[in-house]
């Protein structure tokens, strides 16, 4: 995930460390520079290589349905959605699907980024995921989150199918190979299943706020 894992973002001006350090102060997840997500579990900063990773179930907040059929029917049917937790805060980015030892089916996770070179990693992981790295297709709207904004299409540039866990560092980093605007996590399997691949166009929708009616976390 950025996470799923963990998020490990960088500019090569950037100086690695294997800390995690986050701002005190939040900050909506596009609006914040990813580059400083650098993040290790190795160090006493963080301390996590010596307690059990932490975990976490965020709201349902969006939809990401598709393929995108075409003009006549621009909205997929219903059958081929996937609801979104979202995480918004820098802690939430970081932990992502760690410590989680089931997905879903019909669920996943939705990172959103301002153009980055988002590289993954599947430290803490528990269950092996499918990556989704997408670009925005349009303009509309920002992306900071509230329901009720303009929602993104978004074009897949890779799909990383099943990637496992990693027990120990050092832990691989996946990526696209190109900025994206946004990384999707799904249980293994899902992608091919739904016939996500490269070049499909899916279409992202908000739902309510959390604590709303169509909430479904768990």
């Amino acid at each position: 995930m950025v996470s799923s894992t963990m998020l490990g973002v960088w500019r090569s001006s950037l100086t690695l460390s294997n800390a995690m350090v986050f701002p005190q102060q939040l900050f909506s997840p596009v609006s914040f520079p990813m580059t400083w997500l650098l993040v290790s579990l190795c160090t006493p900063a963080v301390a996590l290589s010596q307690a059990a990773a932490p975990t976490q179930n965020l709201p349902v907040r969006a939809q990401v349905c598709g393929p995108v059929p075409g003009e006549r029917q621009p909205r997929p049917p219903a059958s081929t959605c996937v609801d979104l937790e979202v995480p918004s805060t820098p802690q939430e980015y970081a932990i992502g699907l760690m410590g989680r030892s089931r997905l879903p089916p019909e669920r996943g996770m939705w990172f959103r980024f301002d153009r980055q070179d988002a590289g993954i990693w599947m430290r803490h992981t528990l269950i092996p995921l499918d990556l989704v790295f997408l670009e925005r297709l349009d303009h509309r709207g920002s992306l900071n989150g509230a329901p009720g904004e303009v929602p993104p299409v978004a074009r897949i540039v890779r799909v990383a199918h099943g990637v496992q866990p990693c027990p120990g560092l050092p832990c691989p980093s996946y990526n696209a190979g190109q900025p994206v605007d946004h990384v999707v996590e799904l249980a293994a399997g899902e992608a091919r299943r739904r016939n996500w691949t490269e070049g499909t166009v899916l279409d992202f929708t908000w739902l309510e706020e959390p604590g709303g009616e169509n909430d479904r976390s768990q």
